[in-house]
């Protein structure tokens, strides 16, 4: 039986979009680059920043998923209501982390409490959102079958939404500053509103997909230390979970624009006229991810068969995880002089192919560790679940932001203004020896730690059978 209108899938789909343009001009190498190059922060208090936020992140996540967990609306629901009252304020405070009111150094420690405040009250509202975006596709259906199609359009869409507007947005944005002379600062909060504020009301589509699966209230969660204590009986998600910490120390993935602002010379593209004119860093770290994390989206669909193909999903990450580290090391010892630089983006390319299942995998993992908590314990998990995953997305880009800023600071790095002419060989001894490297290997040494976790899931198709059968046979019997 099929439970989900077209019309429910579109409206959810649609949201979803709306939702990853708001993300993508914070969960991107582009935040770290506004911070440094555009906010002027020093690389030192980036750093420091970034760090300390995500630990908030790591706090406040399980905490809103179990307030998720153990509270119903009048209507039964413990999700939707989430979808129709976040997307305002989230796009309010995406807006005003954006305003640069200064960049005096007298003023810094004024800036610092000013972005953390706005970063904490945008987190909070985009918490309850994504928990509940996320904690839906659980619900959506009692078919898993359904909802494995549910959920592999859904992270497809988002991926590729993410993904467009990550890349595209601040090559945009270079382009429309070098075109009008316009500042950085101004043309950031312009696009902060319009991607920022606009795809919050975008999002507010996502509340027509119906919650199916409601959860019995005598079978709720009582207390904070009772969701706890079902999170870590969770051992698929804790397994994914570190998987996915480990991913995060792949931090050079974030310096690629700092390397093409220092690396490589302006007239790479050409001799610099026409629309080519106004590229610049921030257009090359566009092309850059379009050449290899597009090709991506051939894996979103190819993962129903990449998971019969390898014999589940779990097998599906550890194959993504050995093309990444083969590729990439094969590219570092190529090199970047003159079109070195595109035959290894290439090939990293074609080795990104199946990275586009990530998503998809990692959701459909985290369904089917709900059912089994459900199995097991008779209560159904999603906001404590989603929340940790939601919590360790962020958490993830933070380590890897963080980290990424932290390497520029022992590089000795200096944001070099905008408006000089000549950005070659005015970085320090150590910036010039170690950003390739940092760029192209430690996303290879991250995949290798990526896949050990992943090699303690056992939870064959068998399991899932059994287990989806028994739930069905517990809720007619309700």
């Amino acid at each position: 039986m099929k439970y989900i209108s077209k019309k429910e899938k579109s409206s959810y789909y649609f949201g979803l979009f709306g939702q990853n343009m708001v993300y993508s001009l914070i969960g991107g190498s582009f935040f770290t680059y506004f911070l440094t190059d555009i906010a002027l922060f020093p690389a030192i208090v980036v750093s420091v920043m970034l760090i300390i936020m995500k630990v908030w992140d790591g706090v406040n996540d399980p905490i809103v998923g179990s307030y998720v967990d153990k509270h119903s609306f009048k209507s039964g629901e413990k999700l939707r209501p989430f979808l129709r009252y976040t997307p305002l304020p989230v796009g309010a405070f995406t807006v005003l982390m954006f305003v640069v009111f200064s960049t005096k150094e007298n003023l810094l420690w004024l800036r610092i409490a000013y972005f953390v405040i706005m970063y904490i009250c945008w987190d909070l509202c985009y918490t309850f959102q994504d928990v509940a975006i996320w904690g839906i596709t659980a619900c959506v259906s009692p078919e898993s079958d359904e909802r494995d199609r549910f959920v592999q359009w859904a992270r497809t869409i988002g991926s590729i939404s993410y993904g467009v507007f990550s890349m595209g947005i601040p090559m945009v944005l270079e382009m429309v500053v070098n075109a009008t002379g316009s500042s950085w600062r101004l043309i950031t909060l312009v696009f902060a509103i319009i991607f920022g504020l606009g795809g919050s009301m975008m999002s507010l589509r996502c509340y027509n997909a119906q919650e199916r699966i409601r959860p019995n209230v005598e079978e709720q969660q009582e207390s904070l230390k009772e969701s706890f204590s079902l999170l870590f009986k969770n051992k698929m998600m804790l397994l994914v979970t570190a998987a996915n910490l480990c991913g995060a120390l792949g931090f050079g993935a974030n310096l690629v624009t700092y390397f093409f602002k220092y690396k490589i010379p302006a007239d790479f593209l050409g001799n610099g006229e026409g629309i080519l004119g106004m590229i610049g860093a921030l257009g090359l770290t566009t092309l850059y991810y379009a050449v290899t994390s597009g090709p991506s989206f051939i894996g979103m669909m190819l993962a129903d068969k990449m998971k019969k193909w390898l014999g589940g999903y779990k097998n599906v990450l550890i194959f993504i995880q050995i093309c990444n580290i083969i590729t990439r090391t094969i590219a570092y010892f190529i090199g970047f002089e003159g079109n070195r630089l595109w035959i290894g983006m290439l090939l990293i390319g074609i080795g990104c192919i199946p990275s586009g299942a990530s998503s998809i995998a990692q959701t459909s993992i985290f369904c089917d560790s709900i059912d089994v908590m459900e199995y097991k314990t008779g209560k159904r998990t999603e906001g404590i679940t989603f929340s940790i995953q939601t919590s360790f997305t962020k958490i993830s880009s933070g380590i890897t932001a963080g980290l990424s800023a932290l390497a520029l600071h022992l590089l000795k790095y200096r944001a070099i203004d905008d408006t000089a002419a000549v950005f070659i060989g005015t970085q320090s001894a150590a910036f010039e020896k170690w950003i390739w490297p940092l760029v192209m290997l430690t996303p290879a040494v991250a995949s290798v730690l990526f896949i050990i976790p992943l090699l303690f899931i056992h939870y064959t198709h068998e399991d899932r059978k059994r287990v989806e059968e028994t739930l069905k046979e517990r809720r007619e019997n309700n």
